[in-house]
């Protein structure tokens, strides 16, 4: 889930600097505007992208917007047993779904996704001592994020280490603000749960995409 957020993140802010680009800069017009964004946003400079992204006035709007789309595609989810990529052929396949006005942000997206070629793959490999599952999305993460999700986790070990575990899930439920890292301290919990050390057995490793790896062991660890 976490990989979709920020796949969808992501495509929603490009939509915003796209059209502001368009509408602001005499330089860009829709043969040109894409490439330059696939220069910036792909190039892993983290300045670069923080320069357009400061342009964006309401940022917190587009965590609201990606909520939303979540819902949207729960829906249809719920109701059909599958999600749609965008194309046309998903379109005709529920008619009854289209005719409402709010679900076209969300093939809007998935059309977009396509085009960009921005997806969420998972790959399992299996060895005699250990199962590796590998969650990798084709956006780039900022370098922000990437210090919000390590700064919680952090804090959640700080917490557990108090005996105050439930009190730091407690103080993270408001997520309004994106909730950037609660989801990685959840996992941690889950990890110490299972004798397992966060630190070497999950990973963030960001660049111009994003990939988290979960190191498990085949046989349980014991608890001593």
């Amino acid at each position: 889930k976490n990989a979709i957020k920020s796949n969808y993140k992501f495509l929603l802010i490009w939509q915003l600097t796209r059209q502001r680009l368009l509408e602001t800069s005499e330089a860009f017009n829709e043969d040109n505007v894409d490439e330059w964004l696939s220069e910036v946003f792909f190039s892993g400079e983290n300045l670069l992208i923080e320069k357009q992204l400061d342009k964006i006035h309401d940022k917190s709007g587009v965590n609201v917007d990606v909520r939303q789309l979540l819902d949207l595609e729960n829906q249809i989810i719920q109701r059909d047993g599958s999600m749609p990529s965008g194309g046309s052929d998903d379109a005709a396949a529920l008619p009854e779904l289209i005719v409402r006005d709010e679900l076209l942000p969300l093939f809007n997206i998935k059309g977009l996704a396509r085009r960009l070629q921005i997806y969420v793959h998972f790959k399992l490999d299996v060895s005699s001592d250990q199962v590796l599952i590998t969650v990798s999305n084709d956006s780039p993460i900022l370098e922000s994020d990437v210090k919000r999700i390590h700064e919680i986790r952090r804090k959640f070990r700080r917490y557990r280490e108090e005996g105050r575990q439930e009190e730091f899930f407690i103080e993270s439920l408001d997520t309004s603000g994106g909730g950037h890292g609660l989801g990685y301290a959840i996992m941690d919990s889950i990890l110490f749960d299972l004798n397992l050390n966060p630190e070497t057995s999950l990973f963030i490793i960001s660049a111009s995409r994003t990939m988290v790896l979960l190191a498990l062991p085949r046989s349980h660890p014991s608890s001593g």
